[in-house]
Parts: structure tokens; sequence; C-alpha cells
């Protein structure tokens, strides 16, 4: 009896034991959390992200509603018929179901999980996010005339967007160009200086957009003029020598251990050429706020283009065809170790070592007008120096992927490559740059601490360089 006892005990603990453990689970005291992905109080057409989580049993119920005085719009319900860990819902306001709504509102959410703690019913989560509904796209008007502009060439917009715009630039194709603001009296009044890419199709438009914290847009198609302009393409040996010699020591012993000729080339030719140049990118965004530059750019004295802008380059290895890339910049050659000038006025953003470039240093025009001095055999300026035009910053040499002594000399919009020829020519400034902002200073006037140097008058002298 007493062994049959002993065992009945033992049952019972047994079925206490594994009870507690099938209940405990089911009581489990984590309610969901929520976020509300806003980058600010402002609610309007741009699609925002609600990230729920539940680290127990798992979400059982959701409902997202938008609330305000008139009353309650719902935007999300949704019940799970199994655990669910996680959910993200995008919300994106229809201005048809808000009716005339607008102003002061509240993003409520609730949310409960599938815990059996409280008699059976979930933990609840309720959020609630005051916002601010805005439906209304802001204003932007073009206010500049007459925009010709060259394929792989630059362009300047002078535009007027409202009050309430916290972006608002050019864009062209996939491209974006900021504008800024600053320059003139009323703070509305915008220049951006913008690319039409090299390797953009004829047909794409330029657009003018403005957007508000809401993430409402506005924008407006820019009439403007193409010419087109004619790249050389050229074929290019490459040969085991080359490699060896100016490929193999851009890439550490690392980077290249293991890798045939041809596979060192192009880990170079592409894969650091597009690294390097979304270094240049990241480099561009931090441009001045102001123009520091002042009237034509100089050409390096003396000098004679060897390569031209975006001139298309196929690279044969053993007689197979194995890269394409674009020369997005002039060589210029004059005798080895030439004194390489600044082409303006600036500060330097950038001076060291630039991959395929070699030595380099890139100097800020502001208002992301950038110039790039590549394949330096040395190099007398520092980052943050202020520079003047013509001032030294280095001398020419072979560094990075040259075949032989020059500077490779580049010219960008917000990191995009334009042709530097139209910078040299103190013609094309005048009417697509000065012109235009005499124009707005008349109707707008310039702040007082603006320089208006790049208003001055220029001669109608045209940059020596061979124009392709």
């Amino acid at each position: 009896m007493k062994g049959i006892k002993k065992l009945f005990y033992l049952i019972v603990f047994g079925l206490i034991i594994g009870a507690i453990l099938y209940i405990i689970p089911e009581l489990e005291w984590h309610a969901p959390t929520v976020d509300i992905k806003l980058d600010s109080e402002y609610v309007g057409l741009r699609p925002f992200d609600i990230e729920l989580k539940d680290r127990g049993k798992g979400l059982k119920k959701v409902s997202i509603v938008l609330a305000d005085p008139q009353g309650e719009l719902p935007l999300a319900v949704k019940d799970y018929p199994e655990p669910v860990k996680e959910d993200v819902f995008q919300i994106k306001l229809d201005p048809k179901k808000l009716g005339s709504k607008g102003g002061p509102a509240e993003i409520r959410v609730a949310a409960e999980d599938r815990s059996h703690l409280k008699l059976f019913v979930g933990n609840k989560t309720f959020v609630v996010k005051k916002v601010v509904i805005d439906v209304t796209p802001p204003r932007v008007e073009v206010i500049s005339r007459e925009h010709y502009i060259n394929h792989g060439g630059s362009g300047l917009v002078i535009y007027k967007a409202s009050e309430d715009s916290v972006a608002s630039g050019v864009k062209v194709g996939d491209y974006l160009f900021p504008g800024h603001r600053g320059y003139f009296k009323n703070p509305d009044v915008y220049m951006a200086f913008f690319a039409y890419p090299y390797n953009v199709s004829a047909d794409t438009n330029v657009i003018v957009f403005a957007e508000d914290a809401a993430g409402n847009s506005k924008e407006t198609g820019l009439y403007f003029r193409l010419k087109n302009a004619r790249y050389k393409k050229s074929t290019l040996d490459i040969g085991d020598d080359f490699i060896d010699r100016k490929v193999m020591p851009i890439l550490s012993e690392d980077s290249s251990q293991g890798l045939g000729l041809k596979d060192v080339f192009l880990k170079v030719n592409s894969e650091l050429r597009k690294k390097n140049d979304a270094e240049i990118k990241t480099i561009s965004e931090k441009s001045a706020n102001e123009i520091l530059w002042n009237g034509g750019f100089h050409q390096l004295s003396n000098s004679q283009v060897e390569a031209n802008f975006a001139d298309e380059r196929t690279y044969m290895y053993n007689n197979e065809v194995i890269d394409h890339q674009y020369h997005l910049g002039y060589d210029l050659a004059v005798t080895r170790r030439y004194p390489v000038e600044a082409a303006n006025d600036g500060t330097v953003v950038f001076a060291g070592d630039l991959g395929i470039y070699g030595n380099a240093v890139i100097i800020d025009h502001g208002y992301g007008l950038n110039t790039l001095y590549g394949h330096l055999s040395s190099i007398d300026v520092a980052v943050d120096d202020r520079v003047k035009k013509k001032q030294i910053l280095g001398r020419t040499g072979e560094t990075g992927l040259a075949a032989g002594d020059h500077l490779h000399y580049g010219v960008y919009i917000d990191g995009v490559a334009v042709r530097p020829v139209e910078w040299w020519d103190d013609k094309w400034i005048n009417d697509n740059v000065k012109n235009k902002i005499n124009e707005a200073k008349a109707e707008f006037g310039v702040a007082e601490e603006k320089s208006s140097s790049v208003s001055e008058n220029t001669s109608t002298k045209t940059g020596a360089a061979q124009k392709n």
C-alpha cells in the first residue's frame, strides 16, 4: 500500500509540475511594443510605418485609427488566427477619406497579445501619438529663364518655394540636386546648380520640386533646350606589365591575394572606381551653403587636353573585352612634376590617397560645386585650407591608375561629373550663371552677408581647352 500511495503522490506531483510548465508560458506578462516611425509631428501623403512586436505568445489583434475632433478614421484593423511575433503596417493617408480633416489629430494604436494572464485576456498596449495632418503640397515656381544645357553639362535654376518647404531642388532622371537658399533677401528664393549627366537619355526631363515636413510634394517641369554632345569611344589594351607595375600596388596584399592578373585589374578598374566615386559623392554632400568661387575657372597653365570628358573606354586583355568604363574628367599634361594650380577660390575638403585617382585634392567651391585634381606626385595643401585661384596645390605625377605623368582634372556638381570646359569659359558663366543671378537680384535683392563676386563683370574669352 505504501508503494501505491507513493506512486500516486509522484503522479500528482508530476501532473502539477506539468501543469505549471504548461500554464506559465500561457500567462506571460510582456505586453506588445509599438513603434510609430515618424520623423516629425506632421502627417501627410508620404507613407510611414508602424511596427509592432511581441516577445511572448505573439500578437492576437491590432487596431490603428486616426482621431480628431470630428471623429475617428480607421487606418488598419487586423486579427491574427495564428500567433505572429512582429508585424509592420505601412500607413498612407487617403485625402478622399480624410475629407476636410486637417490640423491637430492623434494616431491611436491598440495591440493585444495571446497571453492568458488576465483571465484569458491578453496583455494590451495602447499608444497615442499627437500629430498634425497636412495634405496640402507646397508651392514651387521657376524664376530663371533661358536654360540652355549641354548633354553632360551643367545648369543653374533659380526658383521660389513656399515657406513650408523643408526640401527642394532639381531632379534629372534618378539624380537629385538640392537647392540652396540664403543668397537672396527673400528666404523663399533658392538656387540649384545641377547636371544633365552624360549617361541619361536625351529625352530625360528636368523637374524642379519642393517637399514639406509631412511628405507632400509639388513638381514643375523646367523648360530647357538641350544641345547634344558627342563623346569619344576608345579601346585600350591592358598588358601584364601594366597590371604588375601600376594596378597591383593600388591593392593591399590581402585584397589581391589569390587573384589572377585579370581579376586584379577588374577589382581596381571597376570595384575600386565605384568606391572612389561614392567617396567623391559623400564629400560633395558637405559643400558650403555659399558661393566661394569668383569668375571663370582656370585651366592648368600651358596644358593640353590629352583625354576628354566621358570618353567611353573598352578594356582588352589577351584579346578579350573585360571591362567598360567612362573617363570622367580631362587629362591635362605639361611637363613632369608640373605645379598644379587651383581652378578657383574655395576650401580644400580632401587631400590624400583616393584609389584610382592616386594622390588627390578636392576643392569645394560652394553650392555643391567641386573640382578634383588627381594623380599628384605631391600635395602642398591640407583639408580646411582656404585657397585662391591659381594657388599651387601640389605637382603632377602618375600615382593611382595613371599610365604617365599628368593631371586628372574633374568638375562635379553634388558628386556628379560634368563637362569641365564650360567652367573654363567666361562667356558660358556669364550667360548661364551670372545673368540669371543678376536678374533674380534685381527682383529679390541679395543678402548682405553673401558675396556678389560671381556676379561681377567677367570677360568673354573662352578657355584654351580642346572642346568635345
